[in-house]
């Protein structure tokens, strides 16, 4: 991402803050994204006990008023507003700890042990790291800032 763009998100993540704790909401991802010829601005917010569609039509409403009134965005864009789904990216320490007991899928920027890929259930997040007990019973502690993605990886019945 170039500079100028992380700038940018900053701006942006800055000016919705005040915006995302009135509603309570928790900012998960943000992107601005160029896709079919047109530029997108996504938000990707939760709450504590999940985000509800009209959570989403509310927040995006008072963010738009914001985010035109500041005009710090020049190009046009379509704004988006959303839940981050059953498969939730983790990204700070604070995701794992509201997380522990849940399955997660993990993937790391380089090998540990022979290993990149991780599936699990989290069981401590601190200090920077990860505990995961996976499949086999085995246990291991992955440091945060090795994680390149990280994702909520729940099992569906029907």
């Amino acid at each position: 991402m170039s500079n100028v763009k992380s700038l940018l998100l900053e701006q942006i993540e800055k000016l919705s803050t005040p915006v995302l704790q009135e509603h309570a909401a928790e900012l998960v991802d943000l992107q601005f994204v160029h896709e079919h010829g047109q530029w997108v601005l996504r938000y990707f917010l939760d709450k504590e006990k999940g985000i509800t569609l009209g959570d989403c039509a509310t927040i995006s409403e008072h963010l738009g008023r914001i985010l035109d009134a500041s005009d710090m965005i020049p190009q046009a864009y379509a704004l988006e507003v959303s839940s981050p789904g059953i498969n939730r990216p983790l990204r700070k320490e604070s995701d794992y700890r509201r997380f522990i007991g849940e399955k997660v899928d993990m993937t790391l920027y380089a090998p540990l042990n022979g290993r990149r890929h991780f599936k699990g259930v989290i069981e401590s997040a601190e200090s920077g790291t990860v505990g995961i007990l996976d499949s086999a019973q085995q246990r291991f502690s992955l440091p945060l800032a090795d994680v390149a993605k990280a994702k909520l990886d729940p099992e569906i019945e029907i």
